[in-house]
């Protein structure tokens, strides 16, 4: 993954993919609580691998601002 090389962009970046994986932490919560829904496998294949990446991509770019501390 290309990052950004300055700090504030850095920051920018980390917050926008904090802000995506707690609405899609939302969004699975209320999917999976609907009782009168069927949610396939499939479906919830793509929400925990939609979450890794994210959670993924949230690792690097700390880690990335790391160096600037």
């Amino acid at each position: 993954m290309d990052l950004p090389r300055d700090e504030a962009a850095l920051r920018r970046l980390l917050a926008g993919l904090r802000e995506e994986l707690e609405e899609l932490e939302e969004e699975q919560m209320f999917t999976l609580s609907q009782t009168g829904l069927h949610v396939t496998g499939g479906e919830r294949k793509r929400f925990e691998a939609d979450l890794s990446s994210l959670r993924e991509r949230i690792r690097a770019v700390e880690k990335e601002l790391a160096g600037f501390r």
